[in-house]
């Protein structure tokens, strides 16, 4: 974003500050959406883990088949998900009204 501001002033054409606010929309969107293919992984192995339970003899240890601590990264999913919204909102904002500065009597 700033460097469409750069070029914004430079040009006097805000279209340029308009513009970044797409690109940090698609970063937006990419951090969020770690969030959704955690999940997806994490789905897959309870699924797994299931049709492990039923398919080995309950006599024996599930030694093999536990899966490690699935939340030992929750924190970092999550920090990159609230980032991930928050650049989404302010890229939309800036997406949608950057233009707009353009119009301001000081700049």
């Amino acid at each position: 974003m700033l460097f469409g501001l750069y070029i914004s002033l430079k040009t006097s054409d805000w279209s340029w500050f308009s513009r970044s606010g797409s690109l940090v929309v698609v970063l937006g969107i990419i951090l969020t959406s770690t969030q959704i293919i955690e999940n997806s992984k994490r789905l897959k192995q309870r699924q797994l883990s299931w049709e492990a339970k039923f398919t080995h003899d309950w006599a024996t240890k599930l030694e093999s088949k536990t899966f490690p601590n699935l939340r030992a990264n929750d924190t970092d999913i999550w920090a990159s998900g609230r980032c991930g919204l928050l650049l989404l909102i302010n890229g939309t904002l800036v997406w949608g009204f950057g233009d707009l500065l353009g119009y301001l009597p000081f700049l």
